[in-house]
């Protein structure tokens, strides 16, 4: 397996991971190809301003490509999806290769880690365009409530490219 990762060869089975780290296949669009690992994440984020009368819920999705010997993630070079987690499916394509999965990946505390940057980066990256006030003129945008950020999903998605 460490020739594998080290040289990025894609092998015949899906990767296995911890039992406690979910593992998905994004709907595919294309028949062939090789599987590739990425982390998906799915929340819910609350916006709400009394003042302005704003009480807005947005459901968003995103994915972060892995590499071969990720043990760091970045979020901030998430791409937005718009594959739901009800969308997602259990079983991929038959016969199609897969590229290895990172250590860091099947390793629970490093995955909870991950999963615990994603809430974080919502909260400081989500934003809900409104319209400037009398009161605050230069406030074109506001973030999250205070506890309004709600991850839904953070999984391993297996990407057929």
């Amino acid at each position: 397996m460490a020739a594998n990762q080290t040289t990025g060869l894609s092998g015949p089975t899906r990767p296995l991971g911890s039992p406690e780290i979910p593992q998905f296949h994004l709907p595919a669009a294309a028949a062939r190809g090789v599987y590739t690992p990425k982390v998906y994440g799915a929340a819910r984020i609350h916006f709400a301003d009394r003042k302005r009368k704003i009480d807005e819920t947005r459901w968003v999705a995103f994915l972060v490509p892995l590499d071969a010997v990720a043990r760091t993630l970045d979020w901030d070079i998430a791409i937005a999806t718009d594959a739901t987690p009800d969308q997602l499916l259990k079983t991929g394509a038959a016969g199609q290769p897969y590229l290895p999965l990172p250590a860091g990946a099947m390793d629970i505390k490093t995955f909870t880690r991950w999963a615990k940057g994603f809430d974080r980066w919502l909260a400081r990256t989500q934003r809900l365009a409104v319209t400037p006030g009398t009161d605050t003129p230069d406030e074109t945008s506001i973030g999250p409530k205070r506890g309004g950020v709600s991850v839904e999903l953070v999984a391993i998605a297996w990407d057929l490219v």
